[in-house]
């Protein structure tokens, strides 16, 4: 807990001071994760009790989860998939992104010994968390001091900010499906010529 609450301190003290808290968190992260690393930079001794240790690691797979599970419920709440254009869009937006993913991975697995999992890895291609954290974006700029600086309507604006939520939630429900669906046809797909051998 004693992390958690020096997290929250270094947020306020770089908002305080002018400074981006969510920048100084994640330095704040990258150090206690690469605490090891950093003391061989610096070429000195580690001290024998490490400040990460298994239940900081715990701790913060449970914390991430739950801000996993929050904003995924913040998402859902403020999507309408109402608009049928919109969820069409969103759908041959995953088709597109599943057929540049089978594009990518054909070419980076010409010589490789991966060959055999080419059909898996073209159809594991969801998107998550980046994606919906990236489309709540516009709705951050929504606000009435932006639509005045960059001159757009507010009507206009709204809308548009709306619509990227709807297209990525669309987006992260198709992906979700394509890979629960594709991988396990797959891998039963691959067993089977194994069993008749």
């Amino acid at each position: 807990m004693l992390t958690l609450a020096v997290v929250l301190l270094t947020y306020a003290v770089s908002e305080f001071l002018g400074g981006s808290g969510s920048l100084s968190s994640l330095l704040f992260g990258i150090t206690l994760g690469n605490e090891k690393e950093i003391y061989q930079i610096l070429r000195m001794k580690s001290p024998p009790n490490m400040v990460v240790d298994g239940g900081l690691k715990r701790f913060e797979s449970e914390i991430a989860f739950l801000l996993r599970t929050f904003f995924f419920v913040f998402i859902g709440l403020i999507a309408s998939i109402s608009n049928v254009t919109v969820v069409f869009a969103g759908i041959i937006l995953s088709f597109v992104l599943l057929l540049v993913r089978f594009g990518s991975v054909a070419l980076v697995t010409i010589h490789s010994e991966l060959l055999e999992e080419r059909a898996i890895m073209s159809v594991t291609l969801t998107r998550g968390l980046a994606a919906a954290v990236l489309a709540t974006l516009p709705l951050q700029y929504a606000t009435p001091d932006a639509i005045s600086k960059y001159g757009l309507p507010a009507e206009y604006f709204a809308k548009l900010s709306y619509l990227y939520v709807d297209v990525a939630v669309i987006v992260i429900l198709t992906t979700a499906i394509i890979a629960s669906v594709g991988v396990p046809l797959l891998k039963r797909k691959a067993r089977y010529p194994c069993q008749k051998q």
